[in-house]
């Protein structure tokens, strides 16, 4: 892939300048998630630092589309025939409707084609104007992530835009595969290997992360008509999606033992996560050593609680916060 940036007019920004200023936008949006994952990305080198930030830009944008949270400013008026084109083929693939109204859900499956667009203008060599795009062409042509892997983050954004209705863990699985384990396959070549397990072990890591944040988010995630839960799974136990809406339900002993099954697999995916931090280079190990400990730490809250996710969001406060902090300093053991 080679780059088509040139310098323009006497006074215009010189491509340097116009990338670095790209990478510092990125950075802004990673520091306004106040997430763990921006906490965690300061502990890189500069130079793959620069890159994740890049990609977490990318990554948080199609986030915030899908939730209605942030839609591009520009006029996208020449997508409408291919986003409906790619509407009758997700209406056609599924079972479940849009949970937003046709205009919202035009808007933001518009969006989303935008970014698939610059994808390929990217794949293709063509100059990138906006700046969340040159900070990623850029990071592209020095790792070698496949581009593939954000396709697919697409395309499991995509199914946020409908009612969710997972059968079996495996349907989560598929779920949690196209929205983390992409990213994790995508950061694994920022981060650098030499082992090829590696690529295994992220997918195992993003399989984790996403689990986690289905408990995390379950409240959130519920008040916008989605629920993860498989919906085989909790008649394992006789439950249903409709019993979320008892107020009581965390202390039924059905719901107990589902959270229990739940964090079975949970356990099993971080286990086999964990195989990843050896692989990695050794300048990058601590970045998602911390992100492994806090998600840890969030599960570990969720067992506490004994499966209530509901009453409350998982969170950990101030003191538990530094533990978990100060933890990444002298260990990387999690159990």
């Amino acid at each position: 892939m080679t780059s088509s940036f040139l310098l323009v007019e006497d006074g215009a920004p010189s491509f340097s300048e116009r990338l670095e200023d790209a990478y510092t936008h990125c950075e802004s949006i990673a520091r306004a998630a106040s997430s763990s994952f921006f906490r965690s990305f300061r502990h890189l080198p500069d130079p793959k630092r620069k890159a994740v930030n890049a990609l977490y830009a990318f990554c948080r944008r199609v986030d915030d589309i899908v939730d209605g949270d942030w839609l591009p400013s520009e006029d996208l008026s020449h997508l409408d025939s291919i986003t409906s084109e790619r509407l009758a083929e997700l209406l056609e693939s599924r079972e479940t409707n849009p949970v937003y109204s046709d205009n919202e859900h035009h808007d933001r499956l518009r969006a989303l084609m935008m970014f698939r667009s610059r994808l390929d203008d990217i794949e293709q060599g063509v100059t990138m104007s906006d700046s969340i795009f040159i900070a990623l062409a850029d990071t592209l042509q020095r790792y070698p992530i496949e581009i593939g892997h954000l396709r697919e983050l697409i395309n499991g954004m995509e199914d946020d835009l409908f009612e969710t209705n997972y059968a079996r863990f495996e349907d989560l699985r598929r779920y949690c595969y196209r929205v983390a384990s992409t990213v994790g396959l995508c950061l694994i070549e920022i981060y650098g290997y030499s082992d090829p397990n590696a690529r295994r072990h992220a997918v195992e890591m993003g399989l984790f992360l996403q689990l986690v944040n289905v408990l995390r988010d379950i409240q959130e995630d519920l008040q916008r008509n989605r629920i993860y839960l498989p919906t085989e799974e909790l008649a394992k136990f006789g439950l249903s999606h409709a019993d979320l809406a008892d107020p009581t339900l965390a202390n039924r002993p059905a719901w107990q033992n589902f959270m229990r099954h739940y964090f079975d697999h949970v356990v099993t995916n971080r286990n086999n996560a964990l195989g990843l931090l050896p692989l990695l280079d050794k300048d990058a190990r601590r970045s998602p050593r911390l992100m492994c400990t806090a998600y840890n730490a969030i599960l570990k809250e969720a067992i506490r609680r004994n499966g209530d996710v509901l009453s409350r969001r998982l969170t950990l406060n101030f003191y538990r916060k530094m533990q978990v902090a100060l933890s990444t300093l002298f260990t990387p053991s999690l159990d």
